[in-house]
């Protein structure tokens, strides 16, 4: 059975705006992940082992403590890849996660989310380690002011802001 179009109490999309920037591309930087990841043969396992139409929901767990952040950036990802899918979530970027909280779910075809949930988490666990990273460094310096750099990863440059 289809968990798709099924909505918990507690689950939403967040109202979050992408970040732009005149000279960055995010769509494009997207594109080129799932691309480098997949390529145009999708995921080979997937392919020979679950069935092309089945439809599952997978769930976001924290893996450790720490501050989520990316969650706007794996909708975008999730419907890149699949329009249909169903993102949902119970915090929004900057919230406080503990080890095995469940915080959001995305339901669909299940060789669409296998696709993409590879660069949603190595996206996700960046942007969430350099927000965890700061929010501790911010604590320690209060009544300081901590600010981004511009010193980033080639490419990154605005997501790694966007996570700070």
């Amino acid at each position: 059975m289809s968990a798709t179009g099924i909505r918990k109490p507690g689950f939403e999309s967040p109202a979050i705006k992408l970040p732009s920037h005149p000279t960055y591309d995010l769509k494009g930087v997207v594109k080129l992940a799932l691309a480098e990841d997949a390529g145009d043969r999708g995921d080979v396992t997937c392919m020979a082992t679950i069935p092309l139409d089945m439809e599952v929901e997978a769930h976001f767990l924290a893996k450790e403590d720490g501050i989520i952040a990316g969650i706007a950036l794996a909708e975008m990802i999730f419907h890149e890849v699949d329009p249909s899918l169903k993102v949902e979530w119970s915090l929004k970027d900057g919230d406080h996660v503990h080890k095995g909280l469940q915080f959001g779910k995305v339901s669909g075809r299940a060789h669409s989310i296998v696709i993409a949930e590879r660069v949603v988490l190595n996206f996700m666990q960046r942007m969430s380690g350099i927000a965890t990273l700061t929010r501790a460094m911010a604590d320690l310096a209060h009544p300081a002011t901590i600010l981004e750099t511009r010193k980033t990863a080639p490419t990154l440059r605005l997501l790694d802001k966007w996570a700070v």
